[in-house]
């Protein structure tokens, strides 16, 4: 059993997170979920919260959090952004600066976004760490 901080960002990809979330419960992790405020323009807290059976941190030190790891599915193009420049302007990207375990990210934006040379050096960057 893992202890998994799920990072979800903002846009139509968010919704898909509810899932990973109800199977990573289901395969007995420990999830414990954190949205940024654009993830809660397409789905709420209180969505991940039933299906996590756990609570979002209230607080703005979630990297206090104990967890194995910290999964960001979906990751938008702009937190990825933040995260690649050492922005910290929302939890989720506070948490991805502190969180000193393993980090994994499912990106998700339009093919155009992806394929633009600001978004592969922020992906090189993120490799390279």
């Amino acid at each position: 059993m893992a202890r998994v901080l799920l990072g979800v960002t903002g846009g139509i990809a968010a919704y898909k997170a509810c899932e990973l979330c109800r199977l990573l419960v289901r395969a007995g992790d420990e999830v414990t979920p954190v949205l940024t405020p654009d993830a809660e323009r397409f789905v709420t807290a209180h969505t991940f919260e039933a299906l996590a059976r756990r609570e979002a941190p209230r607080d703005l030190y979630p990297h206090l959090v104990e967890a194995d790891l910290l999964l960001i599915a979906p990751l938008s193009a702009n937190t990825m952004a933040k995260v690649a420049h050492g922005l910290a302007d929302n939890v989720l990207t506070q948490l991805a600066l502190a969180f000193r375990g393993p980090v994994l990210a499912a990106p998700a934006m339009n093919v155009r976004m992806w394929e633009h040379p600001a978004t592969q050096a922020n992906v090189a960057a993120l490799r390279e760490r």
